[in-house]
């Protein structure tokens, strides 16, 4: 079996996969090391592979075990084209996320929106390209920044609302940064729906359920694209050695 570790800025998320099927996934907090290392235990005796994505400087130390483990950065065979500039600078997870929206659609042109710490858009042709993207900040991010950088606003969270407009200082930053987050992605879906034909939106990340509104097409989500990304990589790289 397959140990996929994907560590991000606000979670690590682990994964076993049998082939294509997800067997076991939990999410954790990065600074509970030793819960991630007991999970692992866990399965310790079935895994026979593994890959590390990872965005952050202190990962989990995987030393105390005998893995070969590969960590995917710029250099990892892929299973499609990467036409990134800063193939370096890259994000491991708009990568995995790449990759993992070729294999689930690999006839056609995908658009992947994760919802994370920031809201990244990546695109695939279908040749199988990976052709780039954007960032933007995270709608946690946004509302940090409105009380970081003014002096009179106060710092709120994400919660579901049911108004199009603010009546208040509390509604109207929650409307702002909401809705300002759903119609920036409206945006860039039309935007790239004219661009690309056939094109086939998925959406991944932890933020897609503040959204209550549907967006303007049919969307696939995906709360486990990434780490589907990952395991076809690694995948491609135990076939291939």
């Amino acid at each position: 079996m397959n140990l996929i570790i994907d560590e991000g800025n606000t979670a690590f998320k682990l994964a076993i996969y049998h082939e294509d099927q997800l067997k076991a996934k939990k999410v954790f907090n990065p600074i509970e090391r030793q819960e991630m290392h007991s999970w692992i235990s866990d399965f310790i005796s079935q895994i026979t592979h593994v890959i590390v994505s990872s965005v952050v400087e202190n990962g989990l130390d995987l030393s105390r075990y005998k893995f070969n483990e590969i960590i995917l950065d710029h250099t990892t065979p892929i299973p499609i084209k990467n036409d990134y500039l800063t193939k370096e600078t890259l994000g491991r997870d708009r990568l995995a996320n790449a990759v993992g929206a070729w294999f689930k659609n690999p006839e056609g042109n995908s658009l992947v929106i994760d919802l994370g710490t920031c809201i990244k858009y990546d695109l695939v042709g279908k040749e199988g390209v990976y052709l780039g993207g954007n960032i933007s900040p995270g709608i946690k991010m946004r509302f940090d920044a409105l009380n970081t950088f003014t002096s009179k606003l106060p710092q709120l969270s994400a919660e579901k609302i049911g108004f199009n407009y603010g009546t208040d200082t509390k509604s109207s930053i929650l409307n702002g940064v909401q809705q300002g987050a759903y119609h920036e992605i409206n945006g860039f879906i039309r935007r790239y729906s004219h661009d690309f034909s056939q094109l086939t939106i998925f959406m991944t990340g932890g933020d897609a359920n503040f959204f209550d509104k549907p967006f303007i097409c049919d969307i696939f989500a995906d709360s486990d694209l990434t780490l589907f990304g990952l395991n076809k990589i690694l995948s491609y790289n135990v076939q291939n050695s």
